[in-house]
């Protein structure tokens, strides 16, 4: 079983938190689209694009990510980890401040190989989850293996943090989670003395 790599982790999500930091200023932007600057291009287009949606018996409507490719195994050779490491890349080639100080917000750990895309979490996060019950792309900051799962941890910044629990909470095969309940022994060992 891996375990996490405390240095590795705590670096790459004082970066991510920086990199979230200078995209909320951009506050026109909706759910599914503020977090999600990074987005490569797979065949002359952009791996998501964004759509309006219709949740619910009162009909209210939301923004949400639409994949262009299937992350899970693309033909052009993306997937989510490969993903994760051009995001990371992107963060890293910045000259971003950085805090010594953590911000304010939560981790979520999504393992995204679990997913049965239901859009149940997508919905009732108003789009900042995806169908693959994904985490916005600039949030993630840590990619774990275990038991052949890819587990991703990201970091949701205290505005969002509502929005995102709204997804935790109606996810039915329990593949979404709060890092400190998730593993209250690691988000301790890691984040103890952060």
């Amino acid at each position: 079983m891996e375990r996490i790599n405390k240095e590795e982790f705590l670096a790459n999500l004082r970066l991510t938190q920086a990199y979230c930091e200078q995209q909320l200023q951009h506050t026109e932007k909706n759910n599914a689209s503020i977090l999600r600057s990074i987005n490569p291009v797979c065949d002359g287009k952009p791996i998501f694009q964004f759509k309006l949606e219709k949740y619910g018996v009162g009909a209210s409507y939301y923004f949400a990510a639409d994949w262009t490719i299937d992350p899970y195994k693309d033909a052009s050779g993306f997937s989510f980890s490969e993903l994760f490491q051009i995001q990371l890349q992107v963060k890293k080639q910045l000259d971003l401040p950085s805090s010594r100080q953590m911000l304010d917000g939560e981790i979520l750990v999504s393992e995204f190989d679990e997913s049965v895309t239901d859009g149940a979490p997508e919905a009732e996060s108003s789009g900042l989850l995806d169908i693959y019950d994904c985490p916005p792309i600039d949030t993630w900051f840590y990619e774990l293996k275990r038991g052949g799962c890819r587990i991703f941890f990201a970091w949701i910044p205290r505005p969002f943090v509502e929005a995102a629990n709204g997804g935790v909470e109606v996810c039915c095969v329990d593949n979404i989670h709060w890092f400190k309940e998730w593993s209250p022994s690691e988000y301790d060992a890691v984040l103890g003395s952060a």
